[in-house]
């Protein structure tokens, strides 16, 4: 009895090698809307898996797509006899981040991708592990600053955690290590005090004096001075 038993399963695992050589994966169908995703990857995944419809192991498949940066989650299902479907979807960026990543709706950084397409949103630049931190200080930052007609475009933190508020059209206001976004109230109150002195785009603008503000413009005022401290 124990013989037969070895002799059913070896002729079951030679019919199964036999199918798997014979009954391979001739088509994949790529679901979902994918538009940033590199085809060229995708086929190169599946490329260096076995191509039997039974040998396929879907889940190391899955794990390899998901390692590909414009790939959030993936399903696949085997479609008898010969086809794999691939439903991808891609992550939604909300930030970039450094010179050639972005941040998704999650928090999560992904990448490397090129930029161009996506200036339009917020630039966040830090330690990685600080991107949600930064995205809420962003948002924080806007609100309040939007009373001044000033739009943020990002935020920077170094490494020791000192951060500044990037501004459309170049300018940057200084925050130190201070987090209390009410420091910006005070901004706020001086703008226009500020553009009655000088009407053009501020440079710098530097809340980490205890009692007072260091501004710079773009285009110095008419006195010359490059930059005033208000107290």
């Amino acid at each position: 009895m124990a013989l037969a038993g070895v002799l059913v399963l070896g002729v079951a695992a030679l019919a199964q090698v036999d199918l798997d050589r014979l009954q391979q994966l001739h088509r994949v169908e790529l679901r979902g809307e994918p538009r940033h995703v590199d085809l060229a990857q995708i086929e190169a995944v599946l490329t260096a898996h076995p191509r039997g419809f039974l040998a396929l192991d879907l889940d190391a498949v899955r794990g390899d797509l998901l390692a590909l940066p414009w790939v959030e989650s993936v399903r696949l299902r085997k479609r008898w006899p010969d086809t794999l479907e691939v439903h991808v979807a891609e992550p939604l960026p909300v930030a970039r981040w450094g010179a050639d990543r972005l941040v998704d709706r999650h928090g999560e950084i992904f990448g490397p991708v090129d930029l161009d397409e996506w200036r339009f949103l917020p630039a966040l630049e830090g330690e990685t592990g600080r991107q949600v931190s930064l995205m809420h200080r962003y948002l924080a930052a806007a609100a309040r600053l939007a009373d001044a007609e000033l739009e943020v475009s990002g935020v920077r933190e170094s490494a020791r955690r000192a951060w500044t508020i990037q501004l459309e059209g170049g300018g940057e206001v200084l925050m130190g290590r201070d987090d209390d976004l009410a420091r910006l109230d005070q901004l706020v109150a001086l703008i226009p005090i500020l553009r009655e002195r000088n009407p053009e785009p501020l440079a710098r603008v530097d809340l980490r004096y205890p009692r007072g503000v260091a501004v710079a413009w773009q285009v110095p005022p008419a006195a010359g001075a490059t930059e005033t401290v208000i107290r």
